[in-house]
């Protein structure tokens, strides 16, 4: 093996030894290049498709009730929509305007939609939504069905 290959084998391994061994293997960056001759990138944090934004469901003995959490938005920022037991929202997250390298990104920018499935259908007329403290807040009543029999034949 030649010299080289074996300096590069021993950065990988001490990099493995750091903890450093999956990122190294997923970078851009070949072996042996140094943090010091790369760019700052920012990095990303990743989510899936369609889980933004993070939403909680609750059922009360009156109401349904959904949080959904959108730090930073605003509240004209933001649509939703219902058909049946669907609800869209949409929406867009604006980046703000610091001058300055972007050293790491965790937060959203940018558009989002996400299709909430809702326990029990609801209509637009009964929907409640209130934006407060980047929490959206969204309650609609229950409806109770009377339990019928049917009858197999």
């Amino acid at each position: 093996m030649e010299m080289d290959k074996i300096k590069q084998w021993i950065e990988m391994t001490q990099q493995y030894q750091n903890g450093r061994f999956w990122e190294m293997v997923f970078e851009d960056n070949p072996p042996g290049d140094t943090l010091e001759d790369q760019p700052v990138r920012p990095k990303k944090a990743k989510q899936k498709q369609g889980s933004y934004p993070n939403t909680d469901i609750f059922l009360t003995d009156r109401d349904v009730i959904l949080l959904l959490e959108i730090p930073g938005a605003i509240r004209e920022d933001i649509a939703l929509s219902v058909s049946g037991s669907r609800l869209t929202i949409k929406g867009v997250l604006q980046a703000p305007m610091i001058n300055g390298v972007t050293v790491q990104t965790e937060r959203k920018y940018g558009e989002f939609q996400r299709i909430i499935d809702l326990p029990e259908p609801a209509e637009s007329k009964d929907i409640h939504a209130r934006f407060e403290n980047g929490l959206l807040i969204i309650t609609y009543p229950r409806r109770y069905v009377r339990e019928e029999t049917i009858l197999i034949r």
